[in-house]
């Protein structure tokens, strides 16, 4: 699989149960009900190869700000740039706005890609994931990423 055979498109209701797959095997403690995603199919993004979901964003949009909801990617093909990937989709798509996000404190690895795409950290949400805090990060209109 390259990331020439991936194409980005919207998401549909028929997604739903592939996109819980992805979902329950990355947030066991957190993961979004299928009634959520039904509720945000509007604003939700997959990337798919061969008719195979691969992963998925989801975005809420109030004027010119941008709120990363959700993004995942299957396990088995993590480290592939699919997040990448989604991503770059939504910011480019979007190039007047900010963008914000929560992410795991100990999500490292998540915290490295978005800091790749210019977020950067601006407080701490203590306690959001229950006993786990949240980073709250920030892109700013027409910020380029950090290559």
């Amino acid at each position: 699989m390259t990331n020439k055979n991936i194409t980005i498109r919207n998401a549909e209701i028929k997604d739903i149960p592939s996109i819980m797959e992805i979902e329950k095997a990355s947030f066991q403690d957190f993961s979004w009900s299928e009634e959520s995603f039904a509720s945000s199919i509007k604003n939700t993004l997959i990337a798919e190869s061969d008719g195979e979901i691969l992963g998925y964003i989801v975005i809420s949009k109030t004027l010119d700000e941008v709120n990363i909801d959700n993004i995942a990617v299957r396990p088995d093909i993590r480290g592939k740039g699919i997040g990448s990937l989604l991503l770059d989709f939504v910011i480019k798509n979007n190039p007047d706005c900010s963008f914000f996000l929560e992410v795991m404190t100990s999500n490292k690895i998540a915290i490295r890609l978005y800091e790749k795409f210019g977020f950067k950290k601006i407080y701490l949400r203590k306690n959001y994931y229950g006993n786990e805090d949240a980073i709250v990060m920030a892109r700013h209109k027409n910020q380029s990423k950090l290559n």
